[in-house]
């Protein structure tokens, strides 16, 4: 018996369209700070590197699509690659672990290497069938052994029925949350209609969902993989926080980050306590996982509080708006996945240099180079000032 699986024919076209033309933008993007007049040191030095590593990744993708295939004989399976070959005895799998992206061969030792086969691969379907079948499957074991110590667990419950009911109410609850959490962040970040009551709900949304995770008892984990038993709450805590973050980005111009701090530092710190009081026996911090749990706290709570008081800062702010006059030096706009328009302005009030001011589209459409704007400059809620050009 031997088979061999290579990447799927669409996505090899698709690699082999779309690789050359990377290729091509990287390089651009590597020798680009060399053929601006106003060369800068510090532009190459980031750029230049990233350029080639991205190059080179896409010579491996193209080398991996055209060479690359796992076959399966009659003893062992071979992986082979770009950059490597791999063989493993199925007598040495231990089983089969997946994800949305890869099928992994689990080895019995640590000292041998897993095999990993992109979802991509031509005939995925049949080999992940003939893999179930002559393997465990490891994530339905972990499973089984999660749901096995929840309902042993006897926080959850007097008996087993008790246990059984409380994890589906809270599965039911956390989807919920995930969900309402998963559309109010999008529509947030992309149409803010109803800005006020909108950021309200972001700011809302997580704290319902630490109140629910620390009432869980351990029930909810924040280190657990996808096909864990253990509800998760990881959509309820970065949606609406990233939203928060995007329109304060988008929205404000903040004049100076003086009296930003000790209230962000503040927050971040009551929500890292919070979230890991009294949880030590429930994260295993020797592992990856608790450190990934510690990783994605950290940047939820670094989110959360900038998002949240740089936009409470102008959403209750009460400040009387004072009007600065400019003049329009120039004008440019970035463009990415996002498009940000630019105006460069005078000296003006307290700002005592020319600079980039984010505007609109709207604004950037209707002003001229040359033309007179004015700013309106507030004071914040929590006494950071902040500013916009505003079209009249």
């Amino acid at each position: 018996m031997k088979k061999e699986y290579k990447i799927a024919k669409g996505w090899a076209i698709f690699i082999w369209i779309c690789a050359p033309g990377l290729i091509f933008l990287f390089g651009l993007l590597g020798i680009m700070p060399y053929t601006n007049d106003e060369f800068e040191l510090i532009l190459a030095l980031v750029m230049t590197p990233i350029s080639l590593v991205m190059i080179l990744l896409m010579i491996i993708t193209i080398i991996d699509s055209i060479k690359g295939k796992l076959i399966i004989e009659e003893k062992q399976l071979i992986s082979i690659s770009a950059l490597k070959t791999r063989k493993l005895a199925f007598k040495d799998i231990k089983g089969i672990s997946s994800n949305q992206n890869y099928l992994f061969f689990i080895p019995h030792s640590s000292n041998l290497k897993k095999i990993k086969v992109s979802t991509n691969t031509e005939k995925y379907n049949q080999l992940f069938h003939w893999a179930t079948s002559n393997f465990r499957n490891l994530d339905q074991e972990e499973v089984k052994q999660d749901t096995s110590d929840i309902l042993e667990n006897e926080d959850y419950g007097y008996n087993i029925e008790q246990r059984e009911h409380q994890l589906l109410k809270t599965r039911k609850k956390t989807k919920a949350l995930n969900g309402i959490s998963l559309a109010i962040g999008l529509v947030t970040m992309l149409f803010p209609h109803y800005y006020q009551e909108q950021i309200i709900i972001c700011a809302i949304l997580p704290i319902i969902g630490l109140i629910l995770l620390k009432s869980s008892k351990g029930l909810i984990r924040l280190d657990d993989k996808p096909n864990s038993a253990h509800p998760d709450l990881h959509s309820t805590f970065f949606f609406p926080s990233s939203a928060l973050t995007i329109r304060a980005l988008m929205d404000y111009n903040v004049f100076n980050y003086e009296h930003f701090w000790k209230p962000a530092l503040l927050i971040f710190s009551l929500l890292i306590v919070i979230v890991f009081f009294k949880s030590k026996a429930r994260y295993n911090f020797k592992k990856a996982s608790g450190y990934l749990a510690i990783l994605a706290v950290l940047i939820f709570g670094g989110l959360y509080s900038y998002g949240l008081i740089i936009t409470t800062n102008a959403i209750f702010d009460q400040s009387v708006t004072t009007t600065y006059n400019a003049k329009i030096l120039d004008k440019h706009k970035s463009s990415g996945k996002t498009t940000t328009y630019y105006l460069e302005l005078t000296p003006w009030g307290p700002q005592t240099q020319t600079e980039d001011v984010s505007v609109s589209k709207q604004v950037y459409n209707s002003q001229k180079i040359g033309d007179s704007t004015t700013i309106y400059f507030r004071s914040g809620f929590f006494q950071i000032p902040y500013y916009a050009v505003i079209d009249e």
